[in-house]
């Protein structure tokens, strides 16, 4: 039996999002992920360090993460500030 999950991996201010397959063999290390989707991660991975978003996008969605101010100042709603796009 297989299931479909998510599977984070960050990278500096990076986040990909890779679609993973467990399968549940009901062995003692189950789940288990497969060859191809241990391939797909490290790729994602290698692709976040070396700072090529495109190839990472690829095998994964891509989101950058924003610091959150806790400082009290009040939060920016949508397009209220400029922000540079995903350059490398």
């Amino acid at each position: 039996m297989t299931r479909h999950a998510s599977q984070l991996i960050r990278e500096g201010n990076y986040v990909a999002e890779v679609d993973i397959e467990l399968h549940e063999d009901g062995g003692e290390w189950s789940p288990t992920v497969g060859l191809d989707d241990i391939r797909k991660l490290d790729r994602v991975r290698r692709a976040l360090r070396s700072g090529d978003l495109d190839g990472a996008g690829r095998d994964a969605t891509v989101f950058r993460l924003v610091p959150h101010r806790g400082s009290g100042a009040p939060a920016l709603g949508f397009h209220d500030n400029d922000q540079d796009g995903f350059e490398s």
